[in-house]
Parts: C-alpha cells; sequence; structure tokens
C-alpha cells in the first residue's frame, strides 16, 4: 500500500508525457478497489483526451467492474469514453446518447429514455463551465443544458433529467452522476447541494481532478481552487 502512494510526489504530467506506456501499465498495477476517495492521474486510453470535460475512463471501467451489470447506459457520451470502456469490457449492446449528433442527438429534456439499464452513468455539464453546443461541437441548441438561462434553470433541467433516468431503471439499479461544483462571478455553487436526490443515496465518492485549469493557475490571496468532484450513486 506504501507504494500506491509514493507515486503522489512524481509530477504526473511530465512522467505521463515521457513515458505515457510505463506509466499506465504501472499505474494498472497499482489500481485498487473503488473507495470514498478515488484519483486518475493517468486517464487512461479511452475516447478523446481534447474533448472538454472527459472524465477519466478509470471512472466508468471501475464502476463497470464493481457492479458487473448486464445492461449499460451513458449519458452525456461526449468524447466517447464511456463507448470505449465499454466496448473493451464486453458490452456489445450498451448505450451512450448526448445532444451531440454524433451520438444521435438524444435530448435529455425531451426524448424518452431508450432502455432499462441496470446501471447508469452520467455526466452533465457542470453548469456553464464548458458551452458545449456551437462551442464544442455543432450549433448552439435551447436544450443545452450548459445553455441554461441561469443556474436555477440548470438545476431543474438536472432535476428533470436525474428524475427521467432513475424512472427509467429497474429495481435494484444503479444511477451514478458524475458533478463538479463551481464560481461565477465570485460566487460558489454546489451542484449536488442544490439538486434533488432519488431512491437511495448508495455512495457519494470524491473524485480528485488532475490536470484541471485550476490546478494549473497561480492565485493571490486566500482564493482556494477546486481540484475534485463528487461521484454519487443512486439505488432503487
Amino acid at each position: 500500500m506504501a507504494a500506491r502512494y509514493k507515486i503522489n510526489m512524481f509530477n504526473y504530467n511530465s512522467l505521463e508525457q515521457s513515458m505515457p506506456i510505463f506509466f499506465g501499465h504501472a499505474y494498472l498495477r497499482w489500481r485498487v478497489a473503488m473507495k470514498s476517495v478515488i484519483s486518475y492521474p493517468f486517464r487512461g486510453k479511452w475516447g478523446r483526451a481534447d474533448y472538454r470535460g472527459n472524465c477519466s475512463g478509470f471512472v466508468i471501467k471501475d464502476l463497470l467492474e464493481m457492479y458487473k451489470p448486464r445492461s449499460f447506459l451513458e449519458i452525456f457520451a461526449g468524447g466517447g469514453t464511456g463507448f470505449e470502456v465499454a466496448r473493451e469490457m464486453g458490452y456489445t449492446d450498451s448505450v451512450h446518447l448526448d445532444l451531440n449528433p454524433r451520438w444521435g442527438g438524444w435530448n435529455a429534456l425531451k426524448d424518452e429514455v431508450p432502455i432499462c439499464a441496470e446501471l447508469i452513468f452520467c455526466h452533465p455539464p457542470y453548469y456553464d463551465m464548458v458551452i458545449y453546443s456551437g462551442q464544442v461541437w455543432g450549433e448552439a441548441h435551447e436544450d443545452d443544458l450548459s445553455r441554461a438561462r441561469d443556474y436555477r434553470d440548470y438545476i431543474r433541467k438536472l432535476n428533470l433529467v436525474h428524475s427521467k433516468l432513475f424512472e427509467s431503471l429497474p429495481k435494484g439499479g444503479r444511477m451514478a452522476t458524475l458533478l463538479g461544483d463551481c464560481r461565477k462571478d465570485g460566487a460558489y455553487y454546489s451542484i449536488i447541494k442544490d439538486m434533488e436526490y432519488f431512491g437511495s443515496l448508495e455512495s457519494h465518492i470524491i473524485k480528485i481532478q488532475h490536470n484541471a485549469n485550476s490546478s494549473r493557475r497561480k492565485y493571490q490571496g486566500s482564493f482556494i481552487p477546486i481540484v475534485h468532484e463528487h461521484l454519487l450513486i443512486f439505488r432503487k
């Protein structure tokens, strides 16, 4: 166990850039079962690394290995990370949806959930930290959560999406949603505090962020940058 923590002394960025193959294999050896705090300094080979807001494939991989669902649905498929992880793990019929036309243009606010999956992974925009439609892909879309009128409108829409997803679960199914806190105009927004909860909150996992913009900036005074996310797992 001690060896696992020694890696924290390294500069992850330089190590991953200079020795990507070695780093990947070494990190896979040091991975342990999912706990209440998770950290993935190496994001993995899956999906587009340049897609803004893309999470590490190890998050999805560990969820699938932990729960071993017979069916898997990913919402906000984004850069394709979940799709590639699922296919590698043998989920040939998993479903991956997004408002992005690349993933079928599925509208989380208006369209029906197409399958009754035992595990749903949801990684929505964190308010307007990244504007997706019209900037990351395609044209601006009024039902893009990242284009909500204001924070209150965003929370209302997020609750609608979560409610729809949770209702689609079979009894005993799980919805895992990955969310981050954010700041805007000097105000701190805790999405997990303001949103509605569904069913039973089975786990609240803190995910450490690596290579986030806030961790690379220099701040003056008593400002504390945000370098974590929340993975909430609800069971029906």
